[in-house]
């Protein structure tokens, strides 16, 4: 029965849009489990990279790779790429064609895509992730599904090689409100435990037996445990190589905005949020390319405004 799941899949093509810090892992995790993936990007050199290092599909454009695709996978920015990129390839995809958005985008235009799809033929799914660019790499990420329950099991059969945990959260772009809170509290988490740590280092404590205590104590949690944002404490995490290659600050604070939005619209108090989201607009500005554990750095070699005053 194996043999013929690994069969199938070897005749089943996906076009995979987005190869950057976690899209080429997962693409390429894709192509371990037996798909044929056409990788796209706007980066043509790591297009290139994708085909000779994985074995990906070459094909002269997106809609010529979407026509003979049964799947299109996104990891993209923002909302407006996504739309872009389903724009083109539903011009020439087949009916009944999977159209997966991994990305994180807003719930409001998550819903209005995939009925706009729905409504020509298309099979939609949100299916946002959780994990980073390690669990990408390791094919650990966790994947918070939206979509028509009876597509459930075929949307996960295409993330299945990409990801370790699976969740049903509901109809279309309910995967993208279970992902915006998910990043929600990650973002305040990460400003608060750097906050924390900053007054540890401050106050003469080893940043390491800080952090290992509290790794132990009521403040564990994965931005610490998982994802130290002091440089050297945790090997292979974004902190230890300047802050390169992670979620990045400009990221955080797009999905931060995301999630005032939809705050703001049912009506909810989010103090807590507008403050996380003013530390990373300015971290935005000025290291937007640098990982969202860099809010650390910016903390601790802040001087206090008011105590200077």
């Amino acid at each position: 029965m194996y043999f013929n799941h690994v069969k199938r899949q070897m005749h089943t093509r996906v076009t995979f849009v987005g190869l950057g810090n976690m899209g080429y892992s997962m693409a390429a995790n894709l192509r371990k489990g037996g798909f044929r993936v056409a990788g796209f990007d706007t980066n043509k050199s790591v297009m290139e990279r994708f085909i000779s290092e994985n074995g990906g599909e070459n094909f002269d454009s997106l809609e010529s790779a979407a026509k003979e695709s049964q799947a299109v996978i996104t990891m993209l920015p923002n909302s407006k790429i996504v739309k872009q990129v389903w724009d083109t390839t539903s011009s020439s995809a087949k009916k009944g064609t999977f159209f997966i958005d991994s990305s994180t985008i807003s719930p409001i235009d998550a819903l209005a895509y995939s009925n706009h799809l729905k409504s020509k033929g298309f099979i939609a799914a949100d299916a946002p992730v959780s994990g980073g660019v390690m669990g990408a790499q390791k094919a650990t990420l966790s994947f918070m599904v939206g979509c028509e329950k009876e597509y459930y099991e075929n949307v996960k059969n295409f993330l299945t090689h990409m990801g370790k945990n699976f969740f049903y959260c509901g109809e279309n772009s309910f995967g993208q409100v279970a992902k915006i809170c998910n990043n929600l509290c990650l973002g305040i988490t990460m400003a608060g435990l750097s906050e924390s740590l900053s007054l540890g280092v401050k106050l003469g404590i080893d940043p390491k037996v800080l952090s290992d205590i509290m790794s132990v104590s009521s403040a564990r949690c994965w931005s610490l445990d998982t994802y130290n944002p002091i440089p050297g404490i945790l090997a292979n995490v974004p902190s230890s190589r300047d802050y390169e290659n992670g979620f990045s600050n400009e990221l955080m604070a797009k999905d931060l905005n995301i999630a005032l939005d939809c705050a703001n619209k049912v009506n909810l108090d989010s103090k807590l949020s507008k403050l996380t989201l003013e530390q990373y607009e300015i971290l935005k500005k000025n290291f937007p390319n640098k990982d969202f554990g860099y809010i650390f750095k910016y903390i601790n070699d802040r001087v206090n405004e008011e105590k200077t005053k």
